[in-house]
């Protein structure tokens, strides 16, 4: 039978109640926190439809604290000032998801986005964020005066 000197037991319980803490510590890595979002250098106004149809009306819209929209267009990195685009629209495709952005005097584009990038705003009765990949529309009704 294998024999275990009291050291050893010690050094394993250290390790196991060090994995144990370690592990419960991340459990909350990578989740959204809507109840504090980024100040966007721009104030944008946004109306925001999700998959399920529900209509949200924000301000201070950013995605990733950025006020434009980063997607892959072929090879390419695409960046597209908010102040630019009139709608977003987001469809599925196997496990990618893609952005048909209608801009303000120019030709539609279509990006492969990031589905994890979470948009954040204000709502009038609190702050509000959402996965690219939850999302269906969003309408932007542009910058307002305030500089942040």
């Amino acid at each position: 039978m294998l024999q275990i000197r009291p050291f050893e037991r010690y050094v394993f319980a250290i390790v196991i109640v060090g994995l144990a803490l370690f592990s419960v510590g991340m459990g909350g890595l990578g989740e959204q926190d809507p109840t504090k979002i980024p100040e966007p250098a721009q104030d944008f106004s946004a109306t925001v439809v999700d998959q399920r149809e529900i209509s949200s009306d924000i301000t201070l819209m950013s995605l990733e604290g950025q006020t434009f929209l980063v997607g892959k267009r072929g090879g390419a990195t695409v960046s597209i000032p908010f102040e630019n685009i009139e709608v977003i629209e987001f469809s599925m495709s196997g496990k990618d998801i893609y952005a048909a952005v209608a801009m303000k005097g120019q030709p539609q584009v279509e990006l492969q986005m990031e589905k994890d990038h979470v948009l954040y705003g204000q709502l009038s009765y609190g702050n509000f964020a959402i996965k690219l990949e939850y999302i269906r529309k969003i309408t932007i009704h542009g910058a307002t005066k305030n500089k942040r």
